[in-house]
């Protein structure tokens, strides 16, 4: 039987850069095949050409069940059976379930043209119960939808009518936004649709997903497909090795001796979802922050930084006292934080690196009332070769930049201020492993100076990296495990058990 998708010969080139050479890929009938490799591997350019965003270079053919497929035409590939579900999902928040699946097939009309509502409820339910989704209100605005629930929107409105041709599901990063404990629930989908004989190209830089779910991978690196492979035949240390090119020493949290008082004291913290939240972390010293979405993680490192209002308690930097809602403040008193949403938060999408990097403290370059560039581009660049930055330059726009190394600007921008302690927000949400590699490294040692506090979803990425994790539970701490009691398993156990309440 023929492949659902056979492409040969795929190449792309971009100025100055070769995205894609010369990259074959097949999917089998009713396969998840997961692709694979780290940022500026040619992933999203690949996507991009079968979506018909980008045109390739010369030479390259394709075919969907045997019929010849012209790449770069995203009619020809709708045509063809092709769905995409792209990683910002594309829904629109302030109207329904109902009206999003609306924009794709039309409305059903009757006299008058007059929209028949009953039957697009009902159609609008049949669509998320073939997914297994049955606890949504169709008729809500999908901004009110729970994370989980916005992704299966998205899976449906692709594949609205798919049972009249619908060959493949491309789903680019569909857990990035995911809490964990809705990761599950699209695992569920994904089952389903394959069951169906559905093929499903499924990009992640989460190896354990590639294990859970996928039948093969294909990995890219250097715009070169290194290998597709049957995942049976790897595991994640060797999968990891042909994404990277080399081995990666696994770590675990350094050894280091911490000061003997403490650099950040947190004292009955409350706002957002966070309850009398008591903290204390000293120089030299990792701690993390774990719990499910709404648990408070989440916004207790914005109540610190004084990105969030706090309605109780008190912060204080080394014995400096930090006022409710006043980021000037506590970037004065030496916090820095490194919020999870990097182009929303975290970076201005118009400015370059060196804008991105410097905007926090200009004063060095500062002159008798002017700006001194040349001492600007000077650090900069400085801090570019440091954290190996991968730029053209500094002057390149921040966008232009991978998610990893988008990051480690972040990075560079918050630890040029010198801080005593250093406040991260999902440190390595929606990078690949090489990056997430370099910045566990930067963390590590930024540690040796300062104390830092890691909120993360990531469990594996806790253990990695902390000396003490606290698991928050309905906005308090129910838990804090020291050293070796920190597993991915403990904290899963405690964040379930709690949260049911039979612990």
């Amino acid at each position: 039987m023929a492949e659902t998708l056979k492409i040969e010969h795929l190449s792309k080139t971009f100025p100055g850069q070769a995205a894609l050479v010369d990259v074959s890929l097949e999917i089998a009938p009713g396969e998840v095949h997961a692709l694979v490799g780290q940022n500026g591997s040619g992933k999203s350019t690949l996507i991009k050409v079968l979506a018909g965003y980008h045109q390739p270079d010369p030479g390259a053919s394709a075919r969907v069940n045997g019929v010849p497929l012209v790449l770069g035409d995203g009619r020809a590939a709708a045509a063809a059976g092709i769905r995409f579900v792209h990683q910002d999902l594309g829904l629109v928040g302030a109207i329904s379930t109902i009206e999003n699946l609306a924009l794709t097939t039309g409305y059903q009309t009757g006299v008058g043209r007059r929209i028949k509502w009953r039957g697009e409820t009902r159609r609008a339910q049949d669509a998320m119960a073939a997914l297994g989704i049955t606890d949504i209100d169709v008729k809500a605005p999908v901004a009110t939808l729970a994370p989980a629930q916005k992704t299966a929107v998205a899976i449906a409105r692709a594949l609205v009518g798919w049972e009249q041709g619908t060959s493949l599901l491309v789903l680019d990063e569909p857990t990035a936004t995911l809490p964990g404990q809705d990761v599950s629930r699209l695992f569920d989908v994904i089952h389903r649709l394959k069951a169906t004989g559905i093929s499903i190209l499924y990009v992640s830089h989460h190896l354990d997903e590639v294990f859970a779910l996928a039948d093969r991978v294909t990995v890219l690196r250097d715009a070169h497909r290194v290998t597709t492979v049957a995942v049976s035949t790897l595991n994640h240390q060797s999968l990891i090795e042909l994404i990277v090119g080399h081995r990666i020493a696994e770590s675990n949290a350094s050894n280091m001796t911490p000061g003997e008082h403490p650099m950040l004291k947190v004292a009955g913290l409350s706002g957002g979802n966070v309850a009398s939240l008591d903290l204390d972390v000293r120089a030299g010293e990792i701690v993390g922050l774990a719990g499910i979405t709404g648990s408070g993680r989440e916004h207790v490192l914005g109540l610190i930084a004084g990105q969030i209002r706090r309605t109780g308690g008190d912060v204080g930097v080394d014995a400096t006292p930090v006022p409710s809602f006043s980021p000037h403040a506590g970037l004065t008193a030496g916090l820095a934080f490194v919020p999870s949403d990097r182009s929303v938060r975290g970076t201005i999408g118009a400015m370059t690196v060196r804008e991105n990097l410097t905007l926090c403290d200009l004063s060095p370059f500062v002159e008798k009332g002017r700006l001194r560039s040349k001492l600007e581009k000077k650090e900069s660049s400085s801090w570019i070769d440091t954290l190996s930055i991968k730029t053209t330059s500094a002057e390149a726009g921040i966008g232009s930049l991978s998610g990893g190394n988008q990051q480690k600007v972040m990075f560079s921008k918050a630890l040029r201020l010198k801080p005593k302690v250093l406040l991260l927000d999902e440190p390595t949400q929606g990078i690949d492993v090489g990056a997430k590699d370099q910045i566990y490294r930067l963390v590590d040692s930024a540690a040796f100076r300062v104390a830092v506090v890691v909120a993360s979803s990531d469990t594996e990425e806790l253990v990695r990296l902390c000396h003490r994790v606290v698991v928050l539970v309905d906005g308090r701490a129910v838990a804090e495990l020291v050293g070796a009691e920190i597993t991915a398993k403990s904290i899963e156990h405690i964040q379930l058990q709690t949260s049911q309440g039979t612990k």
